[in-house]
């Protein structure tokens, strides 16, 4: 469940919170982010003012590709978590006031979008999966972590051959 119903939130002026949400019930391909299994938000949302605050933990595991090899590699997600939604704000207003806005007559505020976001953030970029890793050959593909390729080396940079060749005049 990411969605607050604030009605309930109004009577018990505090909620808890234990969500799994499933790595396929969001797009994440354009975030950049593959889930290699489900996600847990646990915590408590409460009012605040006119503000609904969250507190909790987000954990999981993304799956993303060595920079340098492509092969597979897990990312533990393990982030503690503040979520604030205010009402009355334009979405400009709420970006830069770092909050989340509660759109006028919301019966619900829906925490998918900042669990995306932190998500986003969480996740590594670029990963290598090992300081040694020898990457991909730049020619054929091989991976060079298990041995060298085939390709022939060349000696000389065919860039520089013309020049080589006034030298030799």
């Amino acid at each position: 469940m990411l969605k607050v119903d604030l009605a309930e939130l109004q009577r018990k002026r505090r909620l808890p919170i234990d969500a799994e949400v499933p790595p396929d019930s969001l797009d994440w391909e354009e975030d950049g982010v593959r889930l290699a299994g489900p996600l847990h938000l646990t915590g408590t949302v409460q009012q605040s003012g006119s503000d609904v605050v969250f507190r909790g933990r987000l954990t999981g595991e993304a799956e993303t590709s060595c920079r340098r090899c492509l092969t597979a590699i897990r990312q533990p997600i393990d982030e503690q978590v503040v979520f604030v939604y205010r009402p009355g704000l334009a979405a400009v207003e709420a970006e830069s006031d770092e909050v989340y806005a509660i759109e006028p007559r919301a019966r619900e505020v829906d925490m998918t979008a900042a669990v995306r976001e932190h998500v986003s953030l969480a996740a590594p970029q670029y990963v290598i999966c090992r300081e040694a890793c020898r990457g991909l050959c730049p020619k054929c593909g091989a991976d060079l972590n298990e041995g060298a390729c085939a390709c022939r080396e060349e000696t000389e940079d065919v860039r520089w051959a013309a020049l080589k060749r006034l030298s030799h005049e």
